[in-house]
């Protein structure tokens, strides 16, 4: 479950159920330089448990981002990102839609569902690593307006 929140780390819940993947995004997090504070659901199931905890218990860390791959297991990518935006807790942070998926359409959708990005999963690391400074940027721009 959600561990204890550390003040000097970005709070961040990626949902993401290949290994190689979650391997990536870490990397791409500490070549940005970020401490991270990691939740990691493998499913959208366990995703939308983790929502659901911070929402039912007020001293639960809240993540300053959230990370969803598109296609995980147990609950569409759709279905925790509407839960997300149901979230009391977390419905204004930012959300990176992260897929293989170079579908308009599906970016269309994610965005009315109310992505804050949407990140192709590329196929070469130097692009996957740019995910790291999307991330600093999101949080950053959240961070002024909150």
């Amino acid at each position: 479950m959600i561990k204890t929140w550390q003040p000097d780390r970005l709070c961040l819940l990626l949902v993401e159920d290949s290994p190689a993947d979650v391997y990536l995004v870490r990397e791409a997090m500490r070549r940005e330089g970020l401490k991270v504070h990691w939740d990691i659901a493998d499913d959208g199931e366990w995703a939308i448990r983790m929502i659901d905890e911070v929402d039912l218990d007020a001293s639960a860390p809240c993540p300053d981002v959230l990370l969803l791959d598109l296609n995980v297991p147990r609950r569409t990518g759709d279905e925790v990102l509407e839960r997300i935006r149901q979230s009391p807790r977390l419905a204004h942070k930012p959300v990176v839609i992260m897929t293989s998926s170079a579908s308009a359409a599906d970016r269309d959708r994610m965005m009315k569902l109310g992505a804050t990005e949407y990140f192709r999963k590329p196929s070469n690391l130097r692009d996957f690593m740019k995910l790291g400074k999307l991330v600093r940027k999101v949080h950053e721009r959240n961070a002024s307006l909150e």
